[in-house]
């Protein structure tokens, strides 16, 4: 119960015990000064008709004392009148009953008015010759009681009706800080360090906002410092100081983590661009000069690769520079081929070199299977085949070598997958995901499609179906075949990996919305919804605005792939997620790079900071294993924990 409640609900008992009392000591004088009066009058009847009566009781003359005392009787409001003689003998006695029509009958019970008897002595001279006895009728009495009462009661109303709107208003006020102060901290356990611009009147409400407010500041520079900290330490030991790309040695690990995972992500490419000759640069145009052209190189390397959701850049020596693309289709290889050659022409002329032959690029498609060195090897012949082909010439080596599925061309791939979405030619694969304990927390949910009784992972289709903008429709019937599955089954927790293209869908959220309505809440807390990280900071505004609608909602929500560039920490602040799950390439033999365990333990920090679980992914060896869970993380997920099954693990 809210403190404003029990102001309240003491407020009015307070009222309460007053107007008890009051109305207690009111009925009480009430009555006394009615039972007078109702006396006063019985006293000044009994002394006028004892003075009237004297003659008449000392002779006994009956007959006209029954004149006078009816004519007394029936002018008057009395409920009994008795005349006795010396002797106590009752000369005359006349009464009627007691009947009150206009109060109820509940308060004649409640609150009795008894009319006390009050006696008169006749006398003759010296002598007494008899008595009188009169009561007075309370009825009238009665209804002055009530009407009092009745006008005690509406005032009082009226006096409490108007205190308790003002007490109300007046209570609102005073603890607008309070509700503040709640608000404060609700957005502090929400990871928003917000501060409270209400300055209270009350000395000690004061003090509380001041408190709070500082707290908030520091819990804020707190976790800012140690972003920073965390984003400075990544940026040393991982990327190109000139550039702002990442170095050889991050992008050899990425690139040795990818030939050796077991991942749905093979069908991508590795793009290796040098060029022709930066010595000579140097010397014809100087090191500043120099220096721009590596910067624009890099700028148009990150431009033409920047669509795609699983991707790297990084400049490899002083003259080299890669992309790694996890997942992409060969038509959409050559593309990019064409589209960075424009693009090198294009520098050429800006920067107004005599020759526009200023790099050459060589493109290789990645294959199950492939070593890192062979890999290079390849990207290696296509460069020095693309630099006997001509002005900033491209060659890919598709080591694909066009056979099966990965020759269909874009109008292929969009019927094959329409029709899979149509006729539930997809099939769903789970991994888990375990605790220090090694208890199933969660399943991810993976995809595999089912074309000509084959069995095709996620890296072949999924390349072209982003390159054909319906990754939002394979999205939606995975969502819809998980709701169904968490309404036939018990505890099974399930996480679901969104696109950029999903999150771009401005109709998605409410979509969703509907899915989510018809689970219970229970059913809704076994709901996970995962985005890579690189996707996230594409579509920030789209993805917290898919937060926001679903805050009531019971669902939890993850970053995948977290680490992958260099976004800056400080974002997590500004959205409410449960899980960040890192790279694989940094749980990938961890026990060699002292950088990469020292990010870690960064990670870890800032991320328990903020009551945010993290995960390991691409978990392969036993050794990486008992490094991670050394360094306290709280879950895992590879193929060494579980490989992808059609079943539940």
């Amino acid at each position: 119960m809210t403190l404003f409640k029990q102001i309240i609900i003491i407020f009015f008992i307070i009222l309460i015990i007053l107007f008890s009392s009051t109305f207690y000591v009111s009925i009480g004088n009430a009555r006394d000064y009615l039972r007078e009066q109702l006396a006063s009058h019985a006293q000044d009847a009994a002394t006028s008709l004892g003075i009237a009566l004297t003659a008449e009781i000392k002779d006994r003359d009956l007959a006209t004392l029954e004149v006078y005392t009816n004519a007394m009787f029936d002018s008057g409001y009395y409920t009994e009148i008795e005349i006795r003689d010396i002797d106590g003998k009752v000369l005359f006695d006349k009464r009627q009953d007691i009947v009150i029509d206009n109060v109820p009958d509940w308060f004649i019970r409640l609150f009795p008015l008894e009319a006390p008897f009050q006696e008169a002595t006749v006398e003759d001279g010296w002598q007494t010759v008899g008595i009188i006895r009169i009561q007075s009728y309370p009825a009238v009495a009665y209804e002055k009681l009530w009407k009092n009462i009745i006008n005690i009661i509406q005032i009082y109303l009226l006096v409490m009706f108007s205190v308790s709107v003002l007490a109300v208003f007046l209570l609102k006020n005073l603890l607008k800080p309070l509700v503040a102060i709640r608000q404060q901290a609700k957005a502090i356990c929400n990871r928003e360090f917000s501060t409270i611009d209400i300055k209270p009147k009350t000395i000690e409400f004061q003090q509380v906002v001041n408190a709070f407010n500082t707290m908030s500041e520091k819990l804020k520079t707190m976790f800012e410092e140690q972003a920073k900290v965390t984003e400075a330490l990544k940026k040393q030991a991982f990327q190109d100081e000139l550039t702002g790309l990442s170095n050889r040695s991050m992008f050899v690990k990425q690139l040795k983590y990818f030939c050796e995972s077991r991942n749905d992500h093979k069908q991508g490419c590795l793009i290796i661009m040098q060029l022709n000759d930066l010595v000579q640069v140097n010397k014809e145009f100087g090191h500043i000069k120099a220096n721009d052209l590596l910067k624009k190189l890099a700028e148009l390397m990150n431009n033409v690769s920047e669509q795609y959701s699983s991707e790297m850049v990084a400049r490899l020596s002083g003259s080299e520079f890669a992309i790694l693309i996890e997942s992409v289709n060969t038509d959409v290889i050559l593309q990019l081929g064409k589209t960075l050659q424009n693009k090198l022409a294009d520098i050429a002329r800006e920067m107004q070199f005599k020759n526009e032959d200023i790099a050459h690029i060589g493109m290789v498609t990645t294959q199950d299977g492939q070593s890192m060195g062979e890999l290079m090897t390849r990207a290696d012949m296509a460069l020095k085949l693309a630099q006997q082909k001509g002005v900033n010439a491209f060659h890919l080596y598709d080591s694909q070598q066009s056979i099966g599925i990965h020759t269909r061309g874009s109008d292929e791939w969009l019927s094959i997958i329409d029709d899979a979405i149509k006729h539930d030619h997809f099939e769903l694969y789970y991994q888990k995901t375990v605790d220090n304990n090694n208890n199933t927390v969660f399943q991810e949910v993976m995809l595999r499609l089912n074309y000509d009784n084959q069995i095709v992972s996620a890296g072949i289709f999924i390349p072209m179906a982003e390159h054909l903008q319906i990754t939002h429709q394979i999205d939606r019937w995975v969502i819809a075949k998980i709701v169904q599955r968490i309404k036939i089954t018990e505890q099974t927790i399930y996480c679901i990996n969104l696109s950029r293209n999903t999150l771009q869908d401005a109709s998605f959220p409410i979509w969703l919305k509907e899915q989510l309505d018809t689970l219970s809440v229970s059913q809704q807390q076994r709901l996970v919804i995962e985005a890579p990280e690189y996707n996230i900071i594409k579509a920030l505004a789209q993805y917290k605005s898919l937060l926001f609608i679903l805050e009531p909602y019971q669902c939890r929500f993850s970053i995948d792939h977290f680490g992958i560039g260099f976004a800056s920490m400080a974002y997590l602040k500004d959205i409410k997620v449960d899980y960040i799950k890192v790279h694989g390439s940094y749980a990938s033999n961890i026990q060699d790079n002292n950088d990469i365990i020292n990010y870690m333990r960064q990670i870890i920090n800032t991320a328990h900071n903020l009551e945010i679980k993290i995960i390991a992914e691409g978990i392969e060896h036993e050794e990486d294993l008992i490094i991670l869970r050394d360094m306290k993380l709280d879950y895992y997920q590879g193929y060494y924990i579980g490989k992808p099954s059609a079943d539940e693990q």
